[in-house]
């Protein structure tokens, strides 16, 4: 066990003895680089070093100052190779932002922190990761994300996964332009406009997974409909906005919703289900009832819609409590 890990094990350390368990684990950490450095001095190894540092060392210390992210060292530039980033508060300053731009190969990054005053920074500097697959973008702030992505106008052709979790209350323009998004995940944005997202989100051709957890929405509007000829290539949903937000129904339109549904998972406050018994693919239903709000009378809706449901294998209900 590294020196370290019986520094820490056990009960928390208190605050005053962090720094010296810092310390320690540094120098662990450094020998152990050297060591794979001094035995292969290539690109794959150096690479594999990289990720150590910046996806366990460096979260592990600054997260026992700040449990809002990792502050980016200077000189973070130099590893050019990095691959995985996050999570990075970038409030405190645009310079750690020009230490970010520099890591043209960063295939994952997440972020937090963002508001008005470094978000056009932060948009410039999503155009120079031309490699970047995937982003999480998580914003604390009174104002979210509110307007901060909407100066991207160029966003990452690669991108395969995007998670924001902020007020945005609009979905920014380019993300209809994510051709090859496989995986979306909202939560708290606070989106008001139920339709125009709907639409935009169904006519990504690659998105796979949808997932719109709490508050996603707030609206008026009362109604989520999965429209004909929407969302493709959709496999896996999960509608999990526990808390109260607008909608109370959700409804598959017949014949071409969805057509490769086979997940849907609820945790909807009190929704209504329909059109279950069109979709082609589907597999499985798993409502999530953790707080009892379902009525016995939804839940045996759902399964007879199930068992109309012409697959020759009949989907699955799942009711968890």
């Amino acid at each position: 066990m590294c020196p370290v890990e019986r520094w820490v094990s056990g009960a928390m350390a208190p605050v005053e003895m962090w720094v010296p368990a810092v310390a320690l684990f540094n120098t662990c950490c450094l020998n152990f680089g050297k060591s794979i450095i001094g035995r292969e001095g290539d690109d794959s190894n150096r690479r594999d070093i990289c990720a150590f540092y910046c996806c366990g060392m460096f979260p592990f210390l600054a997260r026992l100052a700040d449990s809002d992210g990792i502050v980016v060292p200077r000189g973070m530039r130099k590893l050019k190779a990095l691959h995985t980033l996050g999570i990075v508060n970038i409030a405190h300053g645009k310079a750690i932002l020009q230490e970010i731009k520099r890591l043209t190969r960063l295939r994952k990054l997440a972020v937090t922190g963002i508001n008005k005053k470094n978000c056009q920074e932060f948009c410039s500097t999503l155009v120079h990761l031309s490699s970047l697959e995937s982003l999480l973008v998580d914003s604390r702030e009174e104002g979210g994300l509110h307007g901060c992505l909407d100066g991207l106008r160029s966003p990452p052709k690669t991108l395969r996964s995007l998670k924001l979790r902020g007020a945005l209350i609009k979905l920014p323009e380019w993300v209809a332009h994510l051709q090859n998004l496989v995986k979306l995940r909202l939560e708290w944005t606070k989106l008001t406009e139920v339709d125009g997202t709907v639409e935009m989100l169904g006519n990504l051709p690659n998105l796979a997974n949808l997932r719109l957890l709490n508050w996603s929405f707030l609206t008026e509007q009362r109604h989520l409909t999965f429209h004909r000829g929407a969302f493709p290539s959709l496999t896996t949903l999960e509608l999990g906005m526990g808390h109260l937000f607008g909608i109370t129904s959700v409804e598959f339109e017949e014949r071409t919703a969805a057509p490769r549904l086979e997940l849907l998972t609820c945790s909807v406050h009190r929704p209504s289900l329909s059109g279950l018994s069109s979709l082609p693919s589907l597999k499985e239903v798993l409502i999530v009832d953790k707080d009892r709000r379902y009525s016995k009378q939804l839940v045996e809706d759902v399964r007879a819609q199930l068992t109309r449901n012409p697959n020759n294998h009949k989907p699955v209900l799942k009711y968890i409590v």
